[in-house]
């Protein structure tokens, strides 16, 4: 049975990985806390960051968090450790075609589905009953929230966030650290490092280093 390592515990979506790991087969190590109270299930499986040995450990990890920014501080983090990123986690309920390819680190959550000849970065998260059409490319450590719905040829920049139930239609291009409101529908291209919200979107004012969704971690 495959051995990997959870780190950073903290957020509620820990859990979601615990759950598609047993239905992967794969067994948690340990998972790794930073301080903050583990959200895991079996917490006979904590260790906090002061005790943990990695060079004893299997060396492969995925990082808990949502938010596109905290997923990539806390990996980088571990591989400053010299752990290194676990093949992608694709829940055994997810639908996946044959044409994907999918970096290391990411996760797919149960019931998503990804389209033909997509490209997948590393460290990506595509939540619960997401939607990826043909030809998606989506960056590094991208977050796409539960029931977001991104049809054909969409392109997802690195670091950004696309929110729960949102819908982007076909050709469009949302550029890096970008936030995308749960809800909104998104009709035209989305310059890099811009917040956009709304029926259809449009651009609210937008500092990364402040929003509370793109800087810690949340669901």
């Amino acid at each position: 049975m495959p051995l990997v390592l959870l780190f950073a515990v903290r957020s509620p979506i820990a859990v979601e990985y615990e759950e598609s790991c047993h239905r992967c087969g794969i067994e948690i190590e340990q998972s790794v806390s930073l301080g903050a109270t583990p959200r895991v299930l079996d917490l006979s499986k904590v260790v906090e960051i002061e005790e943990f040995d990695p060079a004893a450990s299997c060396g492969k990890f995925y990082t808990c968090a949502f938010a596109s920014r905290t997923r990539k501080a806390f990996s980088d983090r571990a591989q400053a450790l010299g752990l290194e990123l676990a093949e992608a986690l694709i829940d055994t309920s997810a639908v996946i075609a044959r044409s994907v390819r999918i970096g290391n680190g990411t996760f797919i959550n149960a019931g998503a589905i990804i389209g033909a000849a997509s490209i997948i970065g590393e460290g990506v998260l595509i939540n619960r009953a997401a939607s990826v059409g043909h030809h998606a490319l989506i960056g590094d450590f991208a977050s796409v929230g539960p029931g977001v719905t991104l049809a054909g040829n969409i392109h997802v920049g690195s670091g950004s966030i696309i929110g729960a139930g949102a819908t982007v239609l076909p050709d469009i291009r949302i550029g890096e650290n970008c936030l995308v409101a749960a809800g909104s529908l998104v009709r035209e291209d989305v310059p890099d490092n811009t917040f956009v919200a709304g029926v259809p979107a449009k651009p609210r004012p937008f500092d990364p280093e402040k929003s509370t969704l793109y800087v810690q971690d949340g669901e």
